[in-house]
Order: C-alpha cells, then structure tokens, then sequence
C-alpha cells in the first residue's frame, strides 16, 4: 500500500474531528452542567480546576515559547485573585484593588532572587500576567454565580434552586452558542478569512454565524430560566456576547501564535486543552457582568 493510500486508510481508522469534540462536549458538558446547577460552591471547585489546569497550559506556552514563568506562584496568586472575587460575591466586601497590588508586589519580590538569570524580569511579568488573566477574568463567573435577581417563571425555573445558576447559564449558552455556529457555518461556508495571520480559519461567514448562534443562545437562555431580561436587553447581552467570545479566542491565537503553538494542550480530544475551550469565556464573563451592573440587574 503506498503512503497515499496508508493515508487514507488510517483517516477513515480515526474519528473526525467533528466526531471528537461532540464526544468530548457530551462527556463535559453534563459536569458542567451539574456544578452550575448544584450551587455556588461546586461551581467554585469547577472554576478553581479550570484557573489551575488553564494556567498550568499557559505558562507551559510560555517556556514553549523560551520564557521562564514561575508555575506554582502564578497558580496561587490566581487562587488568591479568586478568592477576592468570591469574598466580592458572597460577602460584598470589595478588595480587589488591594489583593491586585498584593499580587504585583508578591510576585516581584519572589522573583527578585532571579536577578541574575536572563529574562527572569519577563518571568515575572508573564507570571503576575497569567495569574491575573486566567484567574481575574474566570473569576467573574463567581460573580454571576452569586447573583439573586429574581426568575420570571421561565420553562426551567422551578428547577433552579438558585437565580445566580441561569445567569451563568445565560452566559456560557450565548458563548457556546457563538462557538458552535461559527465553527458550523464556517466549516461549511467559510470563504473570506478574518485574521488570516492570526487563525487562519476563522472566516466573516463564521463570524455573521457566530454572532446569530450568540443571539439565539441568549434569547433560549431568557426563556428557558425565566431571566427579567427584556428582548432588547437579551439582545444586547447576546451582540455582547458575539463580539466578546471571539475577541477572547483571538487574543489566546496571538499568545499561542507568539510561543509557536496550535492548541494550548491535547488533554480534551477534539478541542484542545482547558485554555482553548475557555479563552471565549474569560472575555464574555467580565463584559456581561459588566454590561448586567449597567443595567442595574447586578
């Protein structure tokens, strides 16, 4: 048999790469879907493993890379980000700006006996960088996690214990809806590339895809939980979402593209690591919460 053949033979032994992220989403996303819905501290869990193993890829794309970050520090100067954000959530004592300086402080000084070492200066500062990225930005899902503006008698609201669960939910179903139609849609009809240099196989058509898959997420996610959303608010929270979710992916392309990898890690077949899965996420969290205090509803 000649290689073309062997080729063809061992692509047909392989699942597709469609075939791999249905598989993958459907073994996740139930335990996703369970800690959401349990309550606040199990979806802290959640959140903690996922600031631990995202960051441990990103620091891994670093010394990929040929930098020097320190793991272990910048693992729990996310955790102690973190714990800010919950004390923020649970509490409604505010000391994030401190707990911000207290990590660059931290973090510089346990790199000051590096001093000697080259580019231990850019160690720190993609250490303190990583912690506050992954750590600072997943973090705001304990916030919408926390909320307790009342449901309006939604399709699933007489199964949600706690208001604080759909609005989470309204936020990864805008995302993953984005994610899931702009893969689809430009899969299929993609022709125009939007950031060629960047991720070459991101296309306008996927995008126009994406941001109708946010839109739908959005309004599915308002009616399913009986959010107190009207439609023009749903709306904006679903455009929001259209153009957060992808700006986040993009931005974790141009890391990956400066260190010279393609995906932060193997670890979920089909999809990459926990970095790649929740780049989108770390950028559509903080702006509708944001956008949600605006409103008034946070």
């Amino acid at each position: 048999m000649d290689n073309a053949n062997a080729a063809s033979a061992d692509s047909q032994r392989k699942p597709s790469a469609l075939g791999q992220r249905v598989l993958s989403a459907a073994v996740l996303l139930p335990l996703v879907i369970v800690c959401v819905w349990w309550g606040f501290w199990p979806f802290a869990v959640l959140v903690v493993t996922a600031t631990a193993f995202g960051l441990s890829e990103l620091y891994a794309a670093f010394f990929h890379g040929g930098f020097r970050p320190q793991p272990p520090l910048g693992i729990a100067l996310a955790l102690l980000m973190i714990a800010a954000l919950a004390l923020l959530a649970l509490t409604g004592i505010n000391l994030l700006a401190p707990v911000i300086a207290l990590i660059i402080m931290i973090g510089l000084a346990a790199s000051a006996p590096r001093h000697a070492e080259r580019g231990a200066l850019a160690g720190w500062a993609l250490t303190v960088g990583g912690a506050l990225y992954i750590g600072g930005l997943l973090g705001f899902l304990l916030l919408l996690r926390a909320m307790d503006a009342s449901l309006h008698g939604g399709l699933l609201a007489a199964l949600q214990p706690q208001p604080g669960g759909a609005w989470v939910f309204l936020v990864l179903m805008a995302t993953w809806g984005q994610d899931v139609f702009a893969y689809l849609v430009g899969r299929h009809w993609g022709r125009h590339t939007m950031a060629p240099h960047l991720s070459p196989r991101k296309t306008w058509e996927g995008a126009a895809g994406g941001m109708a898959g946010s839109l739908a997420g959005a309004i599915l996610a308002t009616i399913l939980f009986g959010l107190p959303l009207p439609l023009w608010q749903t709306l904006l929270i679903g455009m929001l979402a259209g153009i957060a979710g992808p700006a986040g992916d993009l931005s974790e392309s141009f890391i990956k593209r400066q260190v010279g990898l393609k995906d932060a890690s193997s670890l979920i077949p089909g999809h990459g690591g926990v970095l790649d899965r929740v780049d989108s996420v770390l950028f559509s969290a903080p702006a509708i919460y944001m956008l949600l205090v605006l409103l008034g509803l946070a």
